[in-house]
């Protein structure tokens, strides 16, 4: 049987509008899938962790509180909101969305950074905690109705920052003898020939070194902390002597309360130095997280010491 041209025309016109329908179809199932999907994004019930959770150690199979003498770490979860309350500093953020997959929810506080949370014993109120905030440490928590359940344990020098007199605003640290003890005034490096960052303290300010030939920054003294002679640092003022590098970071984001420098007094020559980091007070997260003396040292405890 011989086919017209006009058949041909008719049988592969046919051809074509099935495929596109097809096509439309699946594309139309995606689109429906992905909205699903969206919408049990944000209508996740999180209602069970609505509430206080402090922090507790895991030691084998079991979790205790680590007695410090000052409160301890610990954060809330209310409304739209996470309160973070750290030893040094606290943080709020706003949740952007929540995220359930399996056993583990995510706390969204921007379209990246999480907290994420997963029980570990439901019936004692105990979870576990990973969060970008806190470079992603595995923390343990329990809920505030079964703190007292907890077993408490007096910590140690390892594990606290302070003694019991931590919280006591008028406890004196400026006697002779303190003075003394935790004067920090010269010129500090990992390597007095070699070492090419430095922290200058005089008094209650300091100037630091954070990128040699970018980034030098002032730095003023918040708060002491009397039992380990420990002197904790915020930023004073943006910066001025800045490189091309420096002169691009968001400096009116990193001027506020937090502390991003901190020093251990071990002896009149000798330093322990920590450095946090600039806090991005418009994300909430932890920026430019190595300094010099990170580069500088081949440990992970900075110590420096005194060469001028």
């Amino acid at each position: 049987m011989k086919i017209t041209y006009q058949q041909y025309k008719i049988f592969f016109s046919s051809i074509i509008l099935s495929l596109s329908l097809l096509a439309c179809k699946k594309s139309f199932k995606s689109q429906n899938i992905s909205t699903k999907e969206i919408s049990k994004n944000k209508n996740v019930n999180a209602s069970d962790y609505t509430t206080t959770w402090f922090e507790i150690k895991k030691q084998g199979n079991n979790y205790t509180i680590v007695d410090c003498g000052y409160e301890g770490q610990s954060f809330k979860i209310q409304n739209d909101s996470i309160y973070d309350h750290d030893i040094m500093e606290d943080s709020s953020f706003k949740i952007h969305h929540i995220v359930k997959k399996d056993d583990l929810t995510s706390f969204y506080i921007n379209e990246k950074d999480k907290y994420s949370i997963s029980w570990i014993n439901k019936e004692k109120g105990i979870i576990k905690r990973v969060s970008d905030i806190d470079d992603n440490i595995i923390k343990y928590y329990v809920n505030k109705s079964n703190l007292n359940k907890i077993t408490k344990v007096k910590g140690t020098s390892k594990d606290c920052i302070s003694s019991e007199e931590f919280d006591k605003p008028n406890r004196p640290t400026n006697t002779s003898t303190n003075t003394l003890s935790y004067s920090a005034d010269g010129t500090w490096k990992t390597n007095c020939t070699e070492g090419i960052g430095s922290m200058t303290i005089e008094g209650k300010e300091a100037s630091l070194v954070v990128l040699t030939n970018q980034i030098y920054i002032q730095l003023i003294e918040t708060k002491r902390y009397d039992s380990e002679k420990g002197i904790a640092y915020k930023l004073k003022k943006i910066p001025e002597d800045l490189g091309t590098l420096g002169i691009k970071l968001p400096w009116k984001n990193y001027l506020n309360e937090q502390t991003i420098a901190y020093i251990k007094v071990i002896d009149d020559k000798t330093l322990n130095f920590y450095w946090y980091g600039f806090y991005n007070e418009k994300t909430g997260k932890r920026e430019f997280k190595e300094s010099s003396f990170n580069q500088e040292s081949k440990k992970s405890d900075i110590v420096l010491k005194k060469c001028g």
